[in-house]
């Protein structure tokens, strides 16, 4: 009885944490650019900082969270590494040079990036077997990244851009606050080291299935970067372009709370597969549709389509990853996703927008996943055919 009490504290207040987590993120991110060009930055030197800086991620999510297994907590790492961000923020706040500004953007990726997967890690131990109510956490990030990025605009039109660095520091001191109430959970015994890491890029299943998760996120890691741009092309207000944002976020709520639980029985393969082919169409809509109203309205395709993703992604990871190695594996997931699947996506995103519009880049991003689809369908095919192999040949084998 006592456990189940302590079990339910754990999780009101990691729901809390990813609230103000996620929710820190969203008063920070979308208002950068605008306070750097109010800061005298130039519209390149604010697409290097915003485009090249947060590349670290890529290295940064998997060290941490091989550090984070290693040693067996979670909850000191985080602390550590929000006070990094604080410590850091400050040169690009208050920083006059873009490479100061450059370089602390980039520590503070470095300590920023890795925080969501170990939240991720710290939820799926904190639920012991009732790994499939994950998504009922996680949907408080998209609550938390919806109605704060909703206040913060009036918020800093009151205060002014340029005090962007006020609502950020307390964001992130109340995150800090919610994590002192959460405790580690334990941690199997097994030694994590270099050589027991390594073992997950020899976990063929995994590793393929990251790299099918990739080709399915990069158009949607394109999409994160150039809405704003294609709305705006088709005549889209500021108002149309936050609330795009808003329904986004609004529409994983739904699906994160009642999916979560639902898919845990299902085959992974096949359901990426499914939201492969809903990306293809929604994609393909955003490339031939000319209204920025429709559009908009159609970003409410992104609870089934990235929700659903990250909730199979999550399961899959559960299922093939070590306990022992679960922040690692967790953080690699998140590195191939956000952080190569964003490297990617903006940079070619970009190239092809620029030079042949966005209507056409939506259309290749259509192709890429439907190319993503087909390939998920032949992999699960393979899959199943080695099971039945296997089988028939332990079949044959218990007959003599």
């Amino acid at each position: 009885m006592e456990d189940s009490i302590q079990q339910q504290k754990q999780i009101t207040f990691l729901k809390g944490l990813t609230f103000l987590h996620l929710g820190g993120k969203a008063v920070f991110l979308p208002f950068l650019p605008l306070f750097l060009y109010a800061k005298g930055f130039s519209a390149v030197e604010i697409g290097t900082i915003m485009g090249v800086a947060p590349l670290i991620s890529i290295i940064a999510q998997p060290i941490v969270g091989f550090i984070s297994d290693k040693y067996k907590t979670i909850k000191g790492i985080l602390l550590l590494l929000y006070v990094g961000v604080i410590a850091v923020s400050f040169g690009v706040f208050f920083a006059g040079s873009f490479w100061i500004v450059f370089l602390s953007f980039m520590l503070m990726h470095f300590a920023l990036s890795p925080c969501t997967p170990l939240i991720d890690s710290m939820s799926l131990k904190s639920l012991g077997d009732k790994k499939h109510e994950y998504g009922k956490i996680r949907l408080w990030g998209s609550v938390g990244f919806f109605l704060i990025a909703v206040i913060s605009g009036p918020i800093l039109e009151k205060i002014g851009i340029e005090q962007l660095y006020l609502p950020f520091i307390v964001t992130t001191l109340l995150t800090m606050v919610a994590l002192l109430f959460l405790k580690d959970q334990e941690s199997p015994n097994k030694p994590v080291n270099l050589k027991t890491a390594g073992a997950l890029f020899k976990n063929r299943i995994f590793m393929t299935f990251l790299l099918l998760c990739l080709i399915v996120i990069i158009p949607h890691r394109v999409n994160d970067t150039m809405i704003v741009l294609h709305l705006e092309g088709l005549g889209g207000t500021t108002f149309l372009i936050g609330l795009a944002w808003g329904i986004a976020a609004l529409s994983e709520v739904p699906v994160f709370y009642y999916l979560s639980k639902k898919i845990k029985d299902s085959n992974e393969l096949l359901l990426l597969a499914l939201v492969a082919i809903i990306y293809t169409v929604r994609w393909g809509l955003y490339g031939v549709i000319s209204s920025p109203y429709l559009i908009t309205f159609l970003q409410v395709l992104q609870g089934v389509t990235f929700g659903l993703f990250w909730l199979i992604a999550m399961q899959m990871a559960v299922k093939t990853v070590p306990e022992h190695l679960r922040s690692t594996g967790q953080a690699l997931l998140a590195s191939v996703c956000f952080g190569i699947g964003g490297a990617i996506g903006g940079t070619g995103g970009g190239y092809i927008l620029g030079q042949f519009g966005s209507q056409v880049l939506y259309l290749l991003m259509s192709l890429m996943t439907l190319i993503a689809a087909v390939s998920i369908f032949m992999f699960y095919r393979f899959i199943q055919k080695r099971t039945k192999i296997g089988e028939s040949k332990e079949k044959s084998h218990s007959l003599q």
